[in-house]
């Protein structure tokens, strides 16, 4: 029983990473290191910047932080 306790937590804790660290705002870091920037796929995915912006995937949205040397985070999935 306990090594299923213990599995259980460690699977939840890695789900929560894998989603992205949530700020007090409510807002997600992007998880830019997943993605050979400046290189993006053109998947319509879009998530909503902290700046009121739609972006048409993550990786686009780093790679407008790369390029502006911005930190503009994921206010939620979708369009704004």
């Amino acid at each position: 029983m306990w090594n299923f306790t213990r599995l259980t937590l460690a699977l939840l804790c890695v789900a929560v990473l894998a989603r992205g660290a949530s700020l007090p705002d409510g807002s997600i870091e992007p998880n830019c290191s997943k993605y050979n920037l400046p290189m993006c796929n053109k998947l319509y995915d879009p998530v909503c910047g902290t700046d009121g912006i739609t972006y048409g995937n993550e990786c686009e949205l780093c790679y407008e932080n790369m390029v502006h040397n911005r930190h503009v985070h994921i206010r939620s999935n979708g369009e704004c």
